[in-house]
């Protein structure tokens, strides 16, 4: 093909991108919503994505080049920026990342198997599993009843002559008292908390390394994926090793390890143990494309979150009794992720009432994992400690739920929340649902 050719080639490839983009702009044309109307319901998620992510992910996709690559190291480096980090490592989940998280402190020698991690008991399963995977004895500990959170007075009463850590879970966007473990690594499980702070540092920014979730209902979404945070470098390359089969090919010491061992072909060097949790460049245009709308989003969650606390605290739900809500803690910035609220009594009846008039409910994530089938299991095979009692745990098992939050949801939507309690409350004093 002589140049001339190639250049009308080109130009005609750029065209039908053009035209492309220009119909995923018209088919994606007010998306994502950047309001709701209440009218509609209560969602746990409206969804995020936009004409802006599409077209990322299909430049992606029609460049042939879709694994891990150049727009993850671009996503790596813009979300270290925004954590204020050294450095990221982006994997396939939330869940990933924290098992690659503790994975890497054990594999560096930080942590050792059979020391234990401060874990607290309301939290999603897979900020407890990867603990365990990783070798590590989680020690269950109660969270504080007024931001749910892992509190810092039940885990020093938990505390043991070979507890190391603290993985401090940043629970529904509520920042967890990070400054109350002296002695203790910290490890922040960010997973709901993207763009929360702590004594004005952000979310991610202030444990030894920390842990985020990109899934679909979360504040921002690359569909599945996740990422870990940190400042130590060779933390961040063995992370690069173990999410990838161990070998060597994104470390930054890569030159060094290739020419200590020059009998192996340095395209399949191995240099540690290792999983296979890469992402793919398709997720991280979605998540480069999304990070720009993250600030606003966060802002208007945290809002979401203030004027529904003043709205819904306090009302009284028929048989559920009166709720109680959990408003940001001072020194803190609240992320938004979702809203939880305990019922005075049993939470099915209010659930079920608030479904059947359209709004989405769940429990507070795992609720008290030390009651479910799979912690009895790791307590049975002594794998855990349970050594402090759990009555607000308990109490989050029983009589916890939450509402979802969204960028495009405002007072309105806790108007209508209250208004719908209120309807309850009525029904229950006039004798019974309706």
């Amino acid at each position: 093909m002589s140049g001339e050719q190639e250049g009308a080639a080109r130009a005609a490839s750029a065209e039908r991108r053009a035209l492309i983009r220009r119909l995923i702009a018209e088919e994606l044309a007010g998306e994502p919503a950047e309001r709701h109307d209440p009218a509609l319901g209560h969602p746990l998620v409206v969804s995020p994505l936009g004409a802006e992510e599409v077209g990322a992910a299909v430049e992606v996709l029609l460049s042939t080049r879709v694994t891990m690559g150049a727009e993850t190291r671009a996503f790596e480096a813009e979300w270290a920026a925004y954590c204020g980090r050294a450095g990221a490592v982006m994997v396939n989940s939330g869940s990933s990342a924290n098992l690659l998280m503790l994975g890497a402190l054990v594999a560096c020698g930080r942590l050792a198997p059979g020391d234990e991690v401060l874990v607290p008991a309301v939290t999603w399963s897979t900020s407890l599993f990867p603990v365990i995977q990783a070798g590590l004895v989680p020690v269950m500990v109660d969270v504080h009843p007024e931001t749910l959170c892992i509190d810092p007075a039940s885990a020093a009463r938990a505390r043991g002559a070979r507890t190391r850590a603290v993985l401090a879970v940043h629970l529904l966007g509520q920042m967890a008292e990070t400054g109350a473990f002296d002695g203790l690594m910290v490890l922040e499980d960010a997973c709901g908390a993207h763009g929360g702070r702590y004594g004005g540092r952000i979310a991610g920014s202030i444990g030894e390394m920390a842990a985020f979730s990109f899934f679909f209902s979360h504040h921002i979404t690359t569909m599945e994926g996740g990422i870990v945070v940190a400042d130590d470098p060779e933390l961040l390359d063995m992370m690069r090793s173990m999410r990838a089969h161990g070998w060597a090919r994104e470390r930054s010491d890569r030159a060094a390890l290739e020419a200590a061992t020059p009998e192996i072909d340095a395209r399949f060097l191995f240099v540690s143990s290792g999983y296979n949790l890469r992402p793919t460049d398709v997720q991280a245009a979605l998540g480069r494309a999304q990070l720009r709308r993250l600030p606003e989003w966060v802002r208007r969650r945290r809002e979401n979150h203030r004027s529904w606390c003043a709205q819904i605290g306090g009302l009284s739900a028929g048989e559920s009794g009166r709720l109680q809500v959990f408003p940001e803690a001072p020194g803190t910035e609240h992320a938004g992720f979702a809203f939880p609220i305990l019922a005075g009594g049993p939470r099915g009846p209010l659930m079920r009432r608030l479904e059947a008039a359209g709004v989405e409910t769940r429990p507070v994530s795992g609720s008290n994992l030390v009651r479910q089938p799979a912690f009895r299991q790791i307590l049975a095979r002594g794998q855990a400690r349970l050594p402090v009692e759990l009555p607000v745990s308990d109490a989050i098992h029983e009589r916890g739920l939450f509402i979802g939050n969204s960028h495009a949801f405002g007072a309105a939507h806790g108007a209508r929340i209250a208004e719908i309690i209120g309807q309850i409350a009525a029904g229950q004093n006039q004798g019974g649902e309706r």
